[in-house]
This record gives structure tokens, C-alpha cells and sequence, in this order.
């Protein structure tokens, strides 16, 4: 994960460091001032005296390069999309691995704070997808109706369950998103 981020990071950083040199290179290609590309402009017509009036020969003057090929090229975009893609990554590995750790605390604090008693009738929905008649619940978690009467009760007050009319016995189902 850290790798990921560190060389995105990294990448995006070079991108930049390649379009900054490009546009502070000292090269008067981006120059407005007028004086200073007359300037330039003599530079390399001293160039020419040296050659003499050959009509043969092409002037010298300041290189003429385009910064968009530069940054367009495909070394420059290659180092983006990896710097970019290693970053999705990286920080999609990050939340993931968030998530899991949250989940894991969440469920380790419930731990805490419940009862045996309400920790057996929760490990008993969970195992018969979360919803279970009220008399399966007693048969299957080893507590005395009386028990699992008051477990219920106290998860009905705190809103983790629903009771529904099922014959002449409740079906409780637990709320998958307040337990996970």
C-alpha cells in the first residue's frame, strides 16, 4: 500500500518536474518581453556574420522546439498513468484494508458490551441468516424462554431486532447492519 502511494507520489511528482523544467528552462521560446527576443535575435545574427552572406546557408536562430511533444511523449505520459494508476491503488488497498479494521473493532467492542446471554441468541441468528422463530431461538442456544424472552426484549429496545407475528410465536429478525 505504501509502496503504491510512495511511487505515485513519486510519479506525478516527475511529470511535474518535467513540465516545470520545460517552462522555466531559461529558453525565451515563452519570452513576451520584446527586448529580450531582440536580444536573442542578435545572439545568433552574430552567428551568421561568421558564415558570411551564404545564400546556401541557413540562418542560426534560437532552437525552435515544441514543449508539447515533450510532455506528450510517451515516456512523459507512461511516467503519469503509472504514477496515477499506482496511486488509485495504493489508496484503494488503504481503504480496504480500513474498512477491515473498523469492521474487526466494531465487532470486538459489541464483544464488550454484551451479555453471554445476548452474545448465544446473536451467534444462533447469525447462523440461521440473521431471522429464526422466537422457539427456535430457545431450542438452539440452550437459554430458558424466560432467558431468551429478556435477551429480546433488551435488542428490541436497542433497535438490533424486529419482531414479527409468526403463528403463535414471534420470528425475530436481526438487523445485518447494525451487528456487521
Amino acid at each position: 500500500m505504501w509502496l503504491c502511494i510512495l511511487y505515485g507520489g513519486f510519479a506525478i511528482f516527475l511529470f511535474a518536474l518535467d513540465i516545470y523544467s520545460l517552462i522555466w528552462s531559461g529558453s525565451t521560446f515563452f519570452s513576451t518581453n520584446p527586448q529580450q527576443r531582440e536580444f536573442d535575435q542578435n545572439r545568433f545574427t552574430s552567428i551568421d556574420a561568421n558564415f558570411g552572406n551564404d545564400s546556401n546557408h541557413e540562418r542560426a536562430g534560437p532552437p525552435m522546439f515544441n514543449p508539447l511533444r515533450i510532455i506528450t511523449s510517451p515516456a512523459s505520459i507512461l511516467i503519469l498513468i503509472s504514477g496515477l494508476i499506482s496511486l488509485s491503488a495504493g489508496f484503494t488497498i488503504w481503504s480496504i484494508t480500513r474498512e477491515k479494521e473498523i469492521k474487526k473493532i466494531k465487532q470486538e467492542t459489541a464483544d464488550y458490551l454484551l451479555l453471554p446471554d445476548e452474545k448465544k441468541v446473536i451467534e444462533v441468528l447469525k447462523h440461521n441468516d440473521y431471522s429464526l422463530p422466537q422457539n427456535r431461538i430457545t431450542k438452539e442456544s440452550g437459554l430458558t424462554k424466560v432467558q431468551v424472552h429478556r435477551v429480546l426484549k433488551r435488542f428490541e429496545i436497542k433497535g438490533l431486532i424486529e419482531k414479527h407475528e409468526y403463528g403463535l410465536t414471534n420470528k425475530i429478525v436481526l438487523k445485518k447492519e447494525l451487528i456487521e
